[in-house]
């Protein structure tokens, strides 16, 4: 802005006016932070129940849906690692290579 701007725009905030605070202004803060529930400290149990009570769910079908595809992916993501040399041993994801006939 340009020097001209500056002085107009002070000479507008120093003309405005400016209300002063009521005198009752300290006592209605003072009553208002009373009638206001203060922190406290909560033991761990209550802490997680009144944390868990806030959580809302919208349907606790797309929860359990949503871990068993979670599970499902990390099941298949995860290599086997007890299965041995032996042919006789079939890993989860052996129905899944591209060089075997479906059934």
């Amino acid at each position: 802005m340009s020097d001209k701007q500056d002085e107009k725009l002070d000479a507008m905030l120093r003309a405005r006016r400016v209300e002063s605070a009521s005198s009752d202004l300290a006592q209605r803060i003072i009553l208002m932070a009373q009638s206001l529930p203060q922190n406290q400290t909560l033991p761990l149990m209550p802490w997680l129940r009144q944390l868990f009570a806030e959580f809302h769910l919208p349907k606790p079908a797309y929860v359990v849906v949503s871990v068993l595809v979670l599970g499902i992916i990390v099941g298949f993501s995860t290599p086997d690692r007890t299965a041995s040399k032996d042919e006789e041993s079939a890993s989860v994801q052996s129905f899944l290579d591209a060089d075997e006939v479906p059934l």
